[in-house]
């Protein structure tokens, strides 16, 4: 018998059914019949469907939310394996979030500042992305937990404009995991504050569809790498790297991607990061549509995409960074405990530290960290999304 769930709740394996009823009635159901591959979810994820209606008989479904069937997701070469020492975090997720959400909202409000003035057709002055950017770069470079909790749990509705905001702050992020120096840090920066500059001179009607686009419609959004590219080419000061990393952020390492189909090193080392991060934020954000995607079901879609989509290394690479489980993340631990993600765990990523704020039966202790990855501690059981959630993890962690 087929079952309606939500578009979030979909793993790789089950069964779609079409059920009949026409997108008129329902423009917000995705009805293509047959078994759904992570490049599908994540395509229809993006296109803005809310439901799907699956035949559970059919199904075979190969990730859920348990810890098990999360850590199958993901192979050897992202688990429990030893990697280089990395430096600890310069100041605690506490001390930094004051300046994290300093550098976050200045960010935000220059991205408003761009975005709408090209689409009233202002002259807008680009090099101001400059300081906003270098203290995104500082505050990572103190202790990058803060901003990504920020990205992901900060409550905000203008998607348009933080999106860009977070494609940056992971750019920066990743870029820094790697040991790359201080000028790619900066211009990853500001080519994810610009990805997106073109979708501003794009019918916002095309941009806000919750259904797939005809091929022509597809064919005018997929001319805003290009549009951005055009644009910010004229501002004084920004390198090519910048500028490429606006123009390749669609591309894809099998040449699939667009506006050029390059592949391989073709692709500019700027796009090849903000490709992957463009990807993870649009899945795990909350849109109008949609609740967000929990972040180890985008990690696990992606890894299976990492042999096509992505450049080779990067996918684990990232998984480590953020670790299976993000900081904000909420999971159940064992011995009946909730508690919140507070730090990640780059040699073991199924083993972050959590603060232990509640029981399963909802009653509040004394807020405890512990670090799964010792020896004898317990681990997490499984992730919970956002309508499991019995508290507000912003609030707790002060991102609000």
């Amino acid at each position: 018998m087929a079952k309606k769930i939500p578009t979030n709740q979909l793993v790789p394996g089950m069964y779609v059914v079409n059920t009949g009823v026409s997108w008129r009635d329902n423009p917000y159901l995705f009805s293509t019949e047959g078994p759904l591959s992570s490049a599908a979810i994540s395509k229809l994820l993006q296109d803005g469907y809310l439901e799907v209606f699956i035949d559970p008989d059919r199904s075979v479904p190969d990730s859920a939310n348990s810890a098990e069937a999360v850590e199958s997701t993901f192979g050897e070469s992202v688990q429990d394996m030893e990697v280089q020492d990395f430096e600890p975090p310069v100041t605690s997720l506490a001390a930094e979030m004051p300046a994290a959400k300093e550098a976050y909202v200045n960010a935000i409000e220059m991205s408003k500042i761009f975005m709408d003035g090209i689409r009233r057709g202002d002259s807008v002055e680009l090099y101001k992305a400059k300081g906003p950017v270098e203290g995104i770069i500082s505050s990572v470079n103190r202790n990058p937990d803060a901003l990504l909790s920020l990205c992901k749990l900060r409550d905000l509705d203008e998607y348009t404009y933080s999106h860009s905001v977070n494609v940056s702050v992971l750019a920066v992020m990743f870029a820094k995991h790697m040991s790359f120096t201080h000028k790619v840090l900066f211009e990853v920066g500001m080519a994810g504050m610009f990805h997106d500059l073109g979708k501003a001179m794009v019918p916002i009607e095309l941009l806000n569809a919750p259904r797939e686009l005809s091929e022509e419609e597809f064919t005018i959004l997929r001319r805003h790498p290009r549009l951005g590219y055009e644009h910010v080419k004229k501002t004084p000061g920004f390198t090519q790297d910048i500028l490429l990393g606006i123009y390749d952020h669609h591309e894809r390492f099998d040449g699939s991607g667009y506006p050029r189909g390059v592949s391989g090193d073709k692709i500019s080392l700027t796009g090849r990061i903000l490709a992957m991060m463009d990807v993870y934020d649009a899945l795990s954000s909350r849109r109008p549509y949609k609740l967000a995607m929990l972040p180890h079901k985008v990690l696990g879609i992606m890894y299976q995409m990492r042999f096509t989509d992505f450049y080779p290394g990067f996918m684990e690479q990232f998984i480590r960074m953020l670790g299976i489980y993000p900081v904000g993340s909420v999971v159940e631990v064992e011995g009946g405990f909730i508690g919140i993600v507070t730090s990640s765990n780059k040699a073991k990523p199924t083993k972050p530290k959590v603060l232990l704020v509640q029981t399963v039966d909802n009653k509040n202790i004394q807020p405890n960290e512990i670090d799964t990855g010792e020896d004898g501690a317990p681990s997490i059981t499984r992730c919970l999304g956002e309508g499991e959630r019995p508290f507000d993890p912003g609030k707790i962690l002060n991102v609000r």
